[in-house]
């Protein structure tokens, strides 16, 4: 997410309606890991004053990484590429400035929420490195890897354009998707190049 205020105006852009956490079913029922059995209650949220419009919106979150706001615009955007393990919910925005209501009102947006994607990943063929003895191994699947295995080869099965990176809290596009959201000048979101683990496909 843009954090720039040239950008964004203030950060993050979006405040949670007053009492929200009393509210049955909030955003806290929203894992990295799984989605609710329930579509999470995200109506009214808050416009911050000084903050701009875009594309992707930014909002005070207990878990920054569980999704993100998006705007019909991107929605459209990316419903052309392969988006892994996502959900959207609608969701309700409301503004004081009069201007960025009726913007609001004629451009609607949803809440897309991403989790982990383990299951891509073909543990056989991956590395993992031993945080305690340093060595590097490989494991047959994910129940047989411990949380001091930190991967450094991951070999995917699949190769998805939007995903969450496995093991890691990053949401990776693909070249592609990413060359398309510029082209289509999709704002509020930056981009750098992945340097954790390495990734791996067949040929």
């Amino acid at each position: 997410m843009s954090t720039e205020s040239k950008i964004v105006g203030t950060w993050p852009q979006l405040d949670v309606p007053q009492k929200y956490f009393k509210i049955p079913n909030n955003f806290e029922t929203l894992s990295s890991r799984f989605f609710p059995e329930k579509s999470p209650n995200l109506e009214k949220f808050i416009f911050k004053r000084g903050a701009k419009l875009t594309d992707l919106l930014s909002s005070y979150l207990p878990d920054l990484d569980i999704g993100v706001f998006v705007n019909q615009k991107f929605r459209d955007l990316v419903s052309n590429f392969y988006v892994k393990n996502f959900q959207l919910y609608n969701c309700s925005l409301i503004a004081a400035d009069k201007d960025f209501a009726k913007k609001l009102a004629e451009n609607p947006y949803f809440f897309l929420h991403l989790i982990h994607v383990n299951e891509i990943v073909d543990f056989s063929k991956s590395v993992f490195k031993d945080l305690k003895t340093g060595e590097m191994i490989s494991v047959d699947n994910e129940e047989q890897r411990s949380p001091f295995l930190r991967p450094v080869k991951l070999f995917l099965k699949e190769t998805p354009d939007l995903f969450r990176s496995p093991f890691n809290i990053a949401l990776l596009v693909s070249e592609s998707l990413k060359k398309a959201m510029e082209e289509a000048n999709i704002s509020g979101v930056w981009f750098e190049e992945f340097n954790g683990n390495e990734f791996y496909v067949e040929e």
